[in-house]
């Protein structure tokens, strides 16, 4: 006598694996027979995350655009273009690059409060030398 169709068991040890694997629908089918399973999506628990605690604002680094000397000061004035504590605000002017007879300026990358100034006034620096750290805005 010859066997047709798919033993229940089988059935069964699909319908787990199915459930495990997390699948919605599968179907099976041959000459003789055809089987679909179907199971309700299964309710997800969505994970209740802590809440994050303060981090610390990020850092953005101010950085010579060119080599040459950085000026903090104002050429003529003489006074302080910013000071650390000081807030900036996006493309203010923080120093200036001596550059051969030419002063170029050094302009924040971003809203924020100059951290730390990182070099002297007229130290030499190189291409992508930080200059100065600014905290994000507060």
């Amino acid at each position: 006598m010859e066997r047709n169709g798919i033993a229940l068991t089988h059935i069964r040890l699909m319908a787990q694996k199915m459930r495990r694997a997390g699948l919605g629908e599968i179907q099976w089918q041959d000459e003789n027979t055809s089987v679909r399973l179907r199971f309700a999506p299964a309710a997800v628990p969505t994970p209740v995350l802590p809440e994050p605690e303060s981090k610390p604002a990020a850092l953005t680094a101010v950085v010579a655009t060119l080599p040459g000397q950085v000026v903090l000061a104002h050429p003529s004035a003489g006074e302080p273009l910013v000071q650390p504590g000081q807030r900036v605000k996006q493309h203010q002017l923080l120093a200036l690059l001596k550059v051969g007879p030419l002063y170029l300026p050094v302009h924040s990358p971003a809203e924020g409060r100059v951290i730390d100034v990182l070099v002297e006034s007229g130290q030499i620096v190189e291409y992508g030398s930080e200059i100065m750290q600014l905290s994000g805005a507060d």
